[in-house]
């Protein structure tokens, strides 16, 4: 299981057409933004694709500037079962 935040940078005029673009990809869940054209985005790995694989196509959409990598979570576990045995 991967986990990543990620700030991304659009160009502030495409923001809304970027938000849409990247609500499409798998995994991806857009937390907030402003209207300088910055979103929090988390990306997880899903059964489809890898986490660094969206994170990487996102610099092909259009209106992207950049991204940065903020937090990065990487195990064997899930979510879920961590949580159940942080309970136990």
């Amino acid at each position: 299981m991967n986990i990543c935040s990620v700030v991304v940078h659009t160009r502030p005029e495409q923001l809304d057409a970027v938000q849409d673009r990247l609500k499409e990809m798998p995994g991806v869940e857009i937390h907030g933004g402003s209207e300088e054209g910055k979103l929090i985005v988390t990306v997880e790995d899903t059964d489809t694709s890898m986490a660094a694989d969206t994170m990487m196509a996102f610099n092909d959409v259009n209106g992207v500037l950049n991204t940065i990598l903020v937090y990065h979570y990487g195990g064997d576990e899930s979510m879920e079962e961590e949580v159940i045995s942080e309970t136990d």
